[in-house]
Formats: C-alpha cells, sequence, structure tokens
C-alpha cells in the first residue's frame, strides 16, 4: 500500500510563500477511492449528546466503509502515564472513509475544535477533499435542543433551496424561524456554499445534552439512508445503547429522589 504524507504548511515553506497563519494540519492519504461517480459527502463531528459521533461510526461500521486518508490535527494536548512511565503518544485524527460501490464519502474524527481557527481548518480541509472527488453534495448531522411539547424530530436546513423537497420527502422537517447551528456541523454548510458545494445538514431533537442519544442518531440515519437512496440496514444495536441509557436515567433519578429526601441509599 502507497502511502503520500505532506503537510499544507510545509508545501507552503517549499514553495516560497509565506502567510501569517499558516495551516500545519498534516493530511495522510493511503489510496485513492474508485467512484463510478459524483460521490456524495457525509461529514460531521461528534457535539451534543455525541449524536454525530455515534450516527457515523455506526454509517461507517454498516456499510464496511473504508478510511482512505487521514487528517491529524494538534490534540491531545497532554501524554499519559503509568507509574511513572510515559506510555506511546497516540496523535488525534480525523478520519476519512468511502463506500466505492455506493459513491460514497464519511468524514468523522475524536473531535469537534473549540478553537475557531482549527475548526476553520478542518471545514477547508473537508471541503478540498470534496473538490478534489467532485463531490455532488455535502451532508452533515448533529444534535438540536427539543423544544417544548416535540420530541423525535430530525429537523433540517440547507445552503441551497433546491434541496429543501428531498429532506422534507426523506422525513425531515425544516428548521423554522432565526437560529444558529454551531460547531464543525454547521460552519461547514456556510462554507461550502462559498465554494459552490450543495450542502444539508439534519438535526435530532434531544432533551439531554450531557447523556448519549443513540435514538437521536438512529432517526437521523433513517432520513439520511433516504436521503442517499440506500437500503436500510439493522438499527438493533442502537436500540439496545438506547435502552442502557434509559435504564441509567432511571437509576440516576432514582438516587436524586433519595437524596433529596434525605434516605440512605437501599433503604425503603
Amino acid at each position: 500500500m502507497q502511502v503520500s504524507v505532506f503537510s499544507r504548511g510545509m508545501i507552503d515553506i517549499y514553495c516560497g510563500k509565506r502567510r501569517r497563519n499558516m495551516r500545519m494540519i498534516g493530511l495522510k492519504v493511503h489510496r485513492t477511492p474508485r467512484f463510478s461517480g459524483p460521490p456524495r459527502i457525509v461529514a460531521a463531528l461528534p457535539d451534543m449528546g455525541n449524536v454525530a459521533g455515534i450516527g457515523l461510526a455506526y454509517l461507517a461500521k454498516k456499510l464496511d466503509a473504508k478510511v482512505f486518508a487521514e487528517l491529524y490535527s494538534f490534540w491531545p494536548p497532554f501524554v499519559s502515564y503509568k507509574d511513572g512511565i510515559v506510555a506511546d503518544f497516540k496523535q488525534a485524527s480525523y478520519r476519512f472513509y468511502a463506500v466505492d460501490e455506493s459513491n460514497l464519502l464519511i468524514f468523522t474524527g475524536d473531535f469537534n475544535p473549540a478553537d475557531p481557527r482549527r475548526l476553520y481548518e478542518v471545514c477547508y480541509e473537508v471541503l478540498g477533499m470534496a473538490q478534489r472527488m467532485n463531490a455532488s453534495a455535502l451532508y452533515s448531522i448533529g444534535a438540536a435542543l427539543r423544544q417544548p411539547g416535540a420530541g423525535g424530530r430530525v429537523l433540517a436546513a440547507s445552503n441551497n433551496p433546491a434541496l429543501v423537497q428531498s429532506l422534507k420527502e426523506a422525513g425531515a422537517e425544516m428548521l423554522q424561524g432565526e437560529g444558529q447551528i454551531s460547531g464543525f456541523n454547521g460552519l461547514v454548510l456556510g462554507l461550502a456554499k462559498e465554494r459552490g458545494i450543495d450542502a444539508a445538514c439534519m438535526l435530532g431533537e434531544i432533551d439531554n445534552p450531557n447523556i448519549i442519544q443513540p435514538k437521536a442518531a438512529q432517526s437521523i440515519l433513517q432520513v439520511l439512508l433516504k436521503l442517499l437512496g440506500l437500503e436500510p440496514f439493522d438499527m438493533a444495536q442502537l436500540d439496545e445503547e438506547e435502552k442502557r441509557k434509559n435504564f441509567m436515567e432511571q437509576q440516576v433519578g432514582y438516587l436524586e429522589k433519595v437524596i433529596e429526601r434525605g434516605e440512605p441509599p437501599g433503604v425503603a
């Protein structure tokens, strides 16, 4: 397997270019996907309830997607040790997957950058890959806090009105009123529009951003598969994750009530 490695910053220095804010994200390409036509790209990073992380990890697994390229970033800002010995340092990466036969790219990673500069850099790299692969559209996914009286919906926004009808037919509801979609999963839509790339974001409703939300991820995947024209696949594992989540929430709720009554746990 031939591997090519290059750094954007290193290339700029070699070419004699100077930039005040030089990008130093490293890209490692393992292979070139073989698509029969322009691919679609699904790109998202972990967010509230880890909806995007769960959803894309499950999608990649079920479609047997293969990693073909990686981005290496400045994270984590620490090393781990055991008994005074520093363990092997593992730098976090973002991964590009390909499902060649389905003309599909998938991009995900370990974290959503909090630093705006790093966030823009990651978005630029993803959109650069989309352009090199001649992607026809980009889709991101994520979470939205549930509004009172609502629940279980998949909400959507698009940078091109021409995508609205297909989103509705796939089962999504368009976001109403005014608001913001923060982080990679929203910003990439705006930057994609600047480059003439059609893009949309699908957000699953959640009620608690601090607990993993497999049900929201499942709802988004059902819409996404219809949108991409892919066959539905088994999501029993996500159902089991949701049951475990509900059980843990019940246990936490019980303990909170016990503490409020001033009773030691386990006393009826």
